[in-house]
């Protein structure tokens, strides 16, 4: 493997925190062994996508004054373009500012905002979005192992507790597959995306794309 590959297949592995969800075809199950650079591979790929966004704390919360506002756009990119063009950044001093018109080989799986007041409760801090079409949008040829989801956010918060503004715009890459399943020789499809948010005490913002961290007020980090 080259150095390159090598590096690549690291910053998957860091940056790609997935789920631990049901699979729409339990049995779809792939031995983490067949998992190869640039090999096709469909039954990692599920039909659809869900995207869940949740706002996991924020002390103002009761507050009439806060609210909390997103704006996303989710991405499929292929592998070769994904390698290729994180190369050039790479080399350019940019890998960590990816932006959306650096990929030209992209496919927009999900795109759209939301408004919220009413953040009382983690329930009402939580937005689902179902029925993401996934694999079918997606040419054979690009269903690869290490093909990503790369998905760009904008998150406007203001904690009226606190009185401050909070703002963040930044990428989370996650693989199509699950990362983060208690079965230590197989992946299963990814089924959902998830982009957690968490404002702590002292209005700092800190985030995760973990299954976990949509299911808490607690922040634990990764």
């Amino acid at each position: 493997m080259s150095l390159s590959r090598a590096f690549y297949f690291f910053f998957v592995i860091v940056l790609a925190t997935a789920i631990t969800s049901q699979a729409q075809n339990p049995q779809a199950k792939v031995d983490r062994r067949t998992i190869a650079p640039n090999r096709v591979i469909p039954e990692l790929y599920s039909d659809n996508l869900s995207l869940k966004i949740t706002l996991m704390n924020l002390p103002g919360a009761e507050h009439s004054a806060s609210y909390w506002q997103v704006e996303y756009k989710i991405y499929f990119v292929p592998e070769a373009e994904f390698e290729k063009t994180f190369g050039q950044l790479k080399k350019e001093g940019k890998s960590r500012e990816l932006k959306p018109e650096y990929f030209q080989n992209k496919t927009l799986l999900a795109e759209g905002k939301l408004s919220k007041r009413d953040l009382k409760t983690l329930q009402s801090r939580t937005v689902i979005r179902d029925g993401i079409e996934f694999k079918h949008k997606i040419p054979t040829e690009q269903q690869t192992s290490f093909s990503n989801i790369l998905s760009f956010y904008s998150v406007k918060i203001y904690d009226g507790e606190l009185k401050k503004d909070i703002y963040q715009s930044d990428v989370f890459i996650a693989p199509p597959f699950d990362t983060d399943s208690g079965d230590k020789t197989s992946f299963q499809p990814r089924t959902y995306v998830y982009l957690n948010f968490y404002v702590s005490s002292e209005g700092a913002l800190y985030r995760s794309n973990r299954k976990s961290a949509s299911e808490t007020t607690e922040w634990k980090p990764n």
